[in-house]
């Protein structure tokens, strides 16, 4: 159920970042949305989905970061288990910038293993702007474990992926024992004229369930 409900806000969670970006972010090709935007962003799409089919819930930010830094992650909590939202910037796309997401996901360990229970889930939410350096036309490949099928499209954008030799998921096993229940990818971004997607945003979303 509460899965069921955590891919219902990621895929509304589009429409919410375009909005976000009109008003906020006109130009967010310079480095993306702040973490502390798109972590509260979902948190707050995730408690509208929960409302509306009845579940009370509460966001409290987690004391992960120094006292002088905003929240960034967040945690949700409802009567059917806690989402609890980790978000993350990939400035490079390189592997000091994914190494640091993967100590993101030691440090709430750390913090909060005490508190997980068995129907919570973890969802991490990530945006990139793809340049041409190599990390970062490997990024969506290393994400999902596979190349997309618009191709061509990209193309028409001047991206050209690449095949990562390294998976996310792999990362995920080596270091934590688990792998995502569910992983997408999405282009939240049009352009005004057309509405074509922005291809070069891209936000990356993963769910894991500790049991």
């Amino acid at each position: 159920m509460l899965l069921d409900l955590v891919i219902q806000s990621i895929n509304l969670f589009q429409e919410d970042c375009l909005k976000l970006c009109e008003h906020h972010y006109p130009t967010v090709h310079n480095q993306g949305i702040s973490e502390h935007h798109i972590g509260k962003a979902f948190a707050r799409r995730m408690q509208h989905t929960l409302l509306s089919f009845d579940h009370e819930s509460m966001i409290h930010p987690l004391d992960m970061l120094p006292l002088n830094e905003t929240a960034r992650h967040f945690r949700i909590s409802s009567e059917i288990g806690t989402v609890w939202v980790i978000s993350h910037h990939m400035v490079s796309a390189g592997k000091t910038c994914r190494k640091k997401l993967l100590v993101d996901v030691h440090h709430w360990l750390g913090e909060y293993g005490y508190a997980i229970q068995p129907n919570d889930l973890l969802i991490i939410v990530s945006d990139h702007w793809i340049s041409r350096s190599k990390h970062s036309r490997e990024l969506l490949h290393w994400w999902m474990g596979e190349l997309p099928d618009e191709i061509t499209e990209y193309s028409q954008q001047g991206i050209t992926l690449q095949e990562s030799d390294s998976q996310f998921a792999s990362d995920l096993n080596i270091n934590f024992g688990i792998t995502p229940c569910f992983i997408k990818f999405g282009h939240p971004l049009k352009r005004s004229n057309n509405q074509q997607l922005v291809r070069k945003y891209i936000q990356l979303y993963a769910v894991m369930q500790w049991v």
